[in-house]
């Protein structure tokens, strides 16, 4: 009887351990693609930040990109992460600085994000779309 006791939380522990990895992993996944993201946007590459959107297929997206074209980011900074109870979604909210490039006045934009995860493909995707910038 003890040995069926000791059995059962040692195994109890190790599907505990095995969820937290699961997390870390998605977690880690999740610092990668933000990481990445935050950088194409930084640097003004929209094709690359469009890459991160969950819709490919949008019929807008290549006249949004074209539209983002005539802005360049000057800062991005995250400003809160808000994850949902069962983590498989993340709304982050940044502000970015940005100005015309044929204007001199620098703007911000509050951009807010949602990010999903897809746990049949194992990754994250933004759904909430590029910023609007104006």
């Amino acid at each position: 009887m003890a040995n069926l006791k000791l059995y059962i939380v040692l195994l109890t522990l190790l599907v505990v351990g095995c969820a937290s990895v699961t997390d870390m992993t998605k977690k880690d996944k999740f610092e990668q693609i933000t990481a990445a993201y935050e950088i194409a946007i930084r640097w003004s590459d929209f094709d690359m930040a469009s890459s991160f959107l969950k819709d490919q297929q949008d019929p807008e997206l290549a006249s949004q990109i074209e539209h983002l074209k005539q802005f360049k980011v000057t800062a991005y900074s995250v400003l809160r992460y808000i994850p949902s109870a069962d983590k498989s979604q993340v709304l982050i909210n940044a502000d970015v600085q940005y100005f015309k490039k044929d204007g001199l006045i620098i703007k911000n934009y509050g951009h807010r994000q949602v990010w999903q995860y897809d746990k049949d493909k194992d990754i994250w995707y933004l759904t909430s779309g590029l910023p609007k910038l104006k």
